[in-house]
């Protein structure tokens, strides 16, 4: 929305001139709400705001210029509220030129009752992944889906995922996948799979072992599967790599 990039422009430039650029930048919503109202601008959902810059769209070049590249939410500072943040690493994961694997499949592997009505958003690629079971082949795993929008706090702050499903591999063994969807027009984020993966980690009505998954739905109809590795490096940060994507095209009858 128009209304957002002159609200996050103000909320870098007034939290700059204290922290300056060199390093990443903090923020809170009352630094957000402070900048609407000097603005006399009015956003009804004020968190779509650094949601925006985190998923849907870069930040504005009078920002990045300096080196950030997105907002994220930062785990790491004391306190209950969501603390923001201007990160200079980057954070926006796209869809690669070349897949591992490319697939295609019928839509008559889903239900007649609701083939016509499925959404062609990141719901609706949701639902043709549970219906036409690719998680299975996937993740070479028998998977059953447990709970969609799973509302969890990491490190004390609230955060969502997708779709949790529990996989059984071939001994028997139990597996969380924590799944994560973008819809044509978003973006997967570094920082928000971190967070979903390390927060399904943190609790122990779960398996102990979990996978790090996402489904992307692009402009063409496409989509595709993630899996990512989530580890700690030598100096204990939390790192993503990919390790595998799937491009999936689903024909009509």
């Amino acid at each position: 929305m128009a209304k957002y990039k002159p609200i996050i422009k103000w909320v870098f430039d007034h939290q700059s001139e204290e922290y300056g650029t060199e390093e990443e930048i903090p923020f809170h919503r009352d630094h957000i709400e402070m900048a609407m109202e000097d603005l006399d601008i009015s956003v009804g959902n004020v968190p779509d705001i650094p949601y925006a810059y985190r998923s849907r769209r870069p930040l504005p070049d009078e920002i990045s210029k300096h080196g950030y590249t997105a907002v994220v939410i930062d785990d790491k500072r004391e306190g209950e509220d969501p603390t923001y943040m201007f990160t200079k690493t980057e954070q926006l994961i796209p869809v690669p030129d070349t897949v591992d694997e490319t697939h295609q499949t019928s839509t008559s592997v889903l239900p007649e009752a609701v083939r016509k009505y499925i959404g062609k958003d990141e719901q609706g690629a949701l639902t043709q992944v549970r219906y036409a079971g690719l998680l299975d082949d996937f993740t070479e795993l028998d998977t059953y889906h447990l709970q969609s929008h799973l509302r969890m706090r990491v490190r004390g702050r609230e955060a969502e995922l997708d779709d949790l499903y529990v996989g059984v591999d071939e001994d028997g063994s139990h597996i969380a996948l924590a799944v994560e969807a973008k819809g044509e027009g978003e973006t997967l984020n570094r920082n928000q799979l971190i967070r979903n993966t390390r927060g399904i980690q943190d609790k122990s009505e779960y398996p102990n072992s979990v996978r790090t998954l996402a489904v992307k739905l692009d402009e063409d109809g496409y989509f595709y599967l993630f899996e990512f590795e989530v580890y700690q490096d030598d100096e204990g940060e939390d790192k993503l790599e990919t390790d595998q994507v799937w491009k999936y095209d689903f024909q009509s009858e």
